[in-house]
């Protein structure tokens, strides 16, 4: 008795260090983020280990509900409000118009700008400041982290490993912060309707897109979350580290995503899809209102659901576009159609048709899960897609956003969907839509096949639930992360090594050629030290003295005769030409036979070019004046002959 008296304590005491009390974080105004996190939310404390949370949403649940919520057993809710007001101050939009006319580029920078101040408003809010100095500690923090970096400080604030979730499947950021490899010929930017498998035009705007995502994040985003992070967390703690050395604390990331329905990818360990977590199997959880109930039981033909989801508003849509989606529901009467419509009123030029239901809000899980309902018109996003897949629902596509252009893309593939383009929605392309998936039973028969692939493994919330477990038992998990993410983008991407591959390549092409070159001229100028004197210095006087004047650098010490050359020959017959008389007269200047100077005399004295030409002049002048003489002195001596 005494023993049993000793344990209970014990065992008490064990199962008080495996309850972990957690805190979430959710700061994004898409309430399809919210949902997710909730449904995981929801496995933990209903997990045998019994945990707490503490969950800080722009959507938590208040007392009493809301929108059809409940209020989480074991979960205490902090609601944050202003974050959508200023998400759309900051020009976002709900409106499918406005998100459409919106570029790339300027989505992209709306969204982080958006997304920088919505985590400045929650972490300045008076209960996450009270809560945070009420000496509350956490054992794990788990934080949906699109555009809410900022957030990792509560991590570093409470000393505790971080679990971040990604709803909308993985992108750059995330692959960044993780150290998980990505490749732009392989992975699409979330914000292109791309698939995996692109041309080369596809390719080229794709690394364009990949290089502006990153330069856009490391230069813009991440300094507009270090002024947020340092402005927030510098006063609670003594040093603070650099931002960017938070990410090393990441434990875990859950992804909603299936290579089944998205495209096969490399992966780290500690990032693990989880699609479908959302997903309750529970059928008490799947029942629907009464009113909705009687409704839909009225229907000879079915029911047609259409949500463009918790982001688009379909009261949003133009009165052009709604009054064709209400003519082809007005003229189907054999469906009953359940919209739903964020406005308290319809529209007021327009008249609901009578087997239209709307409502701000619907169980749309519990919906599509019905057997009565044919078909699902949905903007595709990633949440709304796996709950038809889990009802069996058909899908008529059309989709607002590039990353729902490329699920409606998908499922067209795998034969479940067809897809409508928005811009053009007309009144027989949305006829013959429904009419082909609600008639065609090929469609239900590959929904059939798609979801037995996809379902066909583990529960993900029972891997999810596990995988963060081990994270809280292991401390953090330290041997799944990867060192990828302490490397700089030089050192990740190979660029040093590249550099330092070129210059080795180049110097071993360049460093022989110049050392051949140098032994080569060495060489060269050695043989030529070595030659005799004499010969290169008859070689000068011989081409010195061939246009100078003869006899010029005549000495009687030279023993060696110096050859006329051919150059000084035909140099002389020019010369010999250009007389006066027209009548040939043979020269009757000698051939100069003076030997050459002695070797010293002409490195004493050699003339310049200029001494040369005005020798060669004087020479040529010299000679024409003899020749004029004898001329003279040969007619005179005819004439005195004549006389004599």
């Amino acid at each position: 008795m005494r023993l049993l008296q000793l344990l209970l304590p014990l065992s008490l005491l064990c199962g008080a260090i495996s309850c972990a009390n957690i805190l979430a974080v959710l700061p994004s105004v898409w309430k399809s983020h919210y949902l997710f996190g909730r449904r995981l939310l929801q496995e933990l404390v209903a997990s045998p280990r019994n945990h707490s949370v503490t969950l800080i949403s722009p959507h938590a649940v208040e007392a009493g509900g809301m929108d059809g919520d409940v209020e989480l057993p074991n979960i205490r809710e902090i609601r944050i409000e202003g974050l959508k007001d200023n998400w759309v101050g900051m020009g976002m939009s709900f409106e499918p118009e406005q998100m459409r006319a919106q570029s790339v580029m300027e989505r992209f920078t709306r969204l982080i700008y958006a997304g920088t101040t919505n985590v400045d408003l929650l972490l300045s809010d008076q209960q996450v400041r009270k809560l945070m100095n009420s000496g509350e500690m956490f054992d794990l923090l788990i934080v949906d982290l699109f555009l809410s970096d900022a957030l990792l400080g509560l991590a570093y604030y409470y000393g505790i490993p971080t679990v971040a979730i990604s709803p909308t499947g993985a992108n750059s950021w995330l692959n960044n912060m993780f150290g998980n490899p990505q490749s732009s010929s392989l992975d699409p930017s979330n914000f292109l309707p791309f698939t995996e498998r692109m041309n080369t035009q596809q390719r080229i705007v794709n690394s364009l897109m990949s290089t502006f995502e990153r330069l856009t994040y490391n230069f813009f985003h991440l300094i507009s979350q270090q002024t947020v992070y340092s402005k927030h967390f510098e006063l609670l703690v003594q040093e603070l580290p650099q931002y960017r050395d938070l990410t090393k604390n990441l434990s875990l990331a859950l992804i909603n995503s299936h290579p089944g329905l998205s495209y096969p990818r490399a992966y780290l360990p500690n990032m693990v899809e989880v699609g479908g977590l959302h997903l309750t199997q529970h059928k008490e959880q799947l029942l629907l209102p009464n009113h909705l109930l009687s409704f839909m039981e009225g229907a000879a033909g079915g029911v047609i659901y259409m949500s463009l989801g918790a982001d688009v508003q379909t009261a949003k849509l133009p009165n052009e576009k709604l009054a064709i989606v209400m003519d082809v529901f007005g003229h189907l009467k054999e469906f009953h159609f359940v919209l739903k419509w964020e406005n308290e009123d319809f529209v007021s030029n327009l008249e609901l048709p009578e087997n239209v239901m709307i409502a701000n809000w619907w169980p749309q899980q519990a919906i599509l899960s019905h057997p009565l309902v044919k078909l699902f018109i949905s903007s595709c996003g990633q949440l709304s897609v796996w709950e038809s897949i889990m009802g069996d629902t058909p899908i008529l596509a059309i989709p607002i956003l590039a990353e729902q252009e490329v699920m409606a893309k998908r499922l067209q593939l795998h034969g479940v969907s067809l897809t409508v383009n928005y811009d053009t929605i007309a009144y027989d392309s949305l006829l013959h839509g429904i009419r082909q998936l609600t008639l065609n039973t090929s469609y239900a028969e590959s929904l059939t096949q798609l979801k037995k692939r996809l379902m066909g493994g583990s529960s993900p919330s029972v891997l999810a639930v596990g995988q963060i477990e081990l994270i809280l038992d292991s401390g953090g998990a330290d041997f799944l992360k990867s060192h990828a993410n302490t490397l700089n983008y030089w050192r990740l991407e190979g660029l040093d090594v590249l550099v330092i591959i070129t210059i080795g390549f180049v110097g071993i092409l360049t460093v022989p050629f110049l050392v051949i070159s140098c032994i080569l001229r060495k060489s060269y100028y050695s043989e030529t030290c070595q030659q005799p004197v004499h010969r290169s210095t008859l070689k000068v006087v011989g081409r010195v003295h061939s246009y100078g004047e003869p006899g010029t650098f005549s000495t009687a010490t030279s023993t060696e005769p110096l050859r006329r050359t051919r150059s000084a020959q035909s140099l002389s017959a020019r010369s010999s030409t250009s007389s006066f008389s027209s009548e040939t007269t043979a020269s009757t200047t000698p051939l100069d036979m003076t030997p050459p100077p002695p070797v010293a005399q002409l490195l004493g004295h050699v003339p310049s070019p200029l001494q040369l030409y005005v020798n060669q002049q004087q020479h040529q002048q010299q000679r024409h004046q003899r020749r004029i003489y004898s001329n003279k002195a040969s007619q005179e001596d005819n004439t005195e002959r004549r006389f004599s």
